[in-house]
């Protein structure tokens, strides 16, 4: 009988010592639950943000600015286009204006020449005068990598010369150039005109024994 009140009371004491769930810790922590209009917030934030990382939509939003980006580096090319052809356009006129400043010291040359010879009494000064006129002239050119055709006393090159006719020769040989009639001139490398030339058919003897 005894044994039975012991055991009873050890169950008592083992009931008590169970902890039991702190309902009011849970309500003091500032947790609220959720109530059924922000659980439906949360789900339509969750339903946007699956639409949004969708990838039909991302590589249409990519596709779509791409094409802008096309549309944009296509306007500046052509913007870089039209910017080279003013800027060609202004150094062709340029160019011609340099040039034709160049010039004009010849001309004040002339104008100097001119002026002298009206009252020379001699042809020296105006002699003279041409001369200086000639080289300034020459320098002028000069300046802008125009040159003259090295011709007389050269061998005959049809790339930069032109025959006018051929004369026999007892001092030169056959095939180079006697003498030039008028320069030529190139720039650079481009010819811009051929020096017009006599050639050398070599001695007139030797010319008689071939038509014999």
């Amino acid at each position: 009988m005894d044994d039975r009140k012991t055991m009873s009371a050890a169950r008592s004491k083992t009931k008590a010592s169970k902890p039991q769930p702190n309902v009011q810790a849970a309500a003091d922590s500032g947790e609220p639950n959720p109530s059924p209009e922000t659980a439906a917030e949360q789900a339509a934030a969750a339903g946007a943000s699956q639409t949004t990382t969708d990838p039909v939509e991302a590589l249409r939003a990519e596709i779509e600015a791409l094409k802008d980006q096309n549309l944009r580096l296509a306007a500046e090319l052509r913007n870089v286009q039209q910017r080279a052809q003013r800027e060609k356009q202004e150094a062709l006129r340029f160019a011609e204006a340099d040039f034709a400043k160049s010039l004009l010291p010849v001309l004040d040359d002339f104008e100097r020449t001119l002026a002298s010879a009206a009252g020379a009494d001699s042809v020296e000064p105006v002699l003279e005068g041409v001369r200086i006129v000639y080289e300034h002239l020459l320098k002028a050119l000069k300046l802008r990598h125009i040159e003259p055709i090295p011709a007389k006393g050269e061998r005959f090159d049809p790339d930069v010369h032109e025959a006018l006719m051929q004369q026999p020769s007892d001092t030169v040989d056959a095939g180079m150039v006697i003498d030039e009639a008028a320069r030529g001139f190139k720039m650079h490398e481009r010819v811009l005109r051929p020096a017009k030339v006599i050639v050398s058919s070599g001695p007139a003897e030797k010319t008689n024994d071939k038509q014999e």
